[in-house]
């Protein structure tokens, strides 16, 4: 299927979860999924609702903190809300940590981790991520794919919308060591340029008026 595809089957299943679920998207909610994506934890609560499905294979989702992995709800429990309360006080993660869930396919007993396709057996990434910033809280929907090697990447095998406090992982670009030393040096004689100007200044002025 294609990314346009994939976008729309998503937006489609969060836009029948609303409906059917009562659920008050803020706008811009829905984005454009990316397929991979790892999301971090921002210190409060966060709550799990189960999303509609289009799969005849049902799935378990794990929160994969790092005591062990916690069953928080099937795939087929459309509709079921999920309080996992403060992750840092119950489960030990840590604001900016990553937030990692996942499936087991109970039909296949195939497990997939979301990120990035490393962490699976199969070596594909099998979540993709739709998230979006609200006024109060945070908004992400998961969508699995459930068979190994990927499937049909449609990425609509399993969903689940998570809320609260959540947030994209952002790459933070770290100065290589020889780079961050010309750096230094640049700024260094920046300012030593701007005393010897300054000096310079101060020697002509307070002169001036005894002269």
């Amino acid at each position: 299927m294609t990314s346009f595809g994939m976008e729309r089957t998503i937006r489609a299943a969060a836009s029948l979860a609303a409906l059917v679920l009562g659920l008050s998207f803020p706008g811009g909610a829905v984005a454009t999924p990316v397929v991979g994506q790892q999301i971090y934890y921002g210190g409060g609560n966060v709550t799990v609702t189960v999303l509609p499905y289009d799969v005849a294979y049902t799935s378990n989702l794990y929160l994969y903190p790092s005591g062990g992995p916690v069953l928080i709800a099937n795939s087929s429990q459309v509709g079921t809300v999920v309080d996992l309360g403060n992750l840092a006080t119950i489960y030990g993660i840590h604001s900016g940590d990553d937030l990692i869930f996942g499936i087991l396919v109970l039909n296949t007993g195939d497990s997939f981790l979301m990120g990035p396709g490393s962490r699976n057996p199969d070596g594909t990434a099998h979540a993709a991520v739709d998230y979006a910033e609200g006024s109060s809280e945070d908004y992400a929907t998961l969508g699995f794919e459930d068979l190994f090697g990927g499937g049909d990447f449609d990425y609509n095998d399993a969903l689940f919308l998570l809320e609260g406090s959540i947030g994209e992982i952002i790459e933070v670009r770290v100065p290589e060591p020889a780079s961050l030393t010309l750096l230094l040096f640049g700024l260094a004689a920046v300012a030593l340029r701007i005393r010897s100007l300054s000096g310079g200044r101060r020697g002509k002025v307070g002169g001036s008026p005894l002269e």
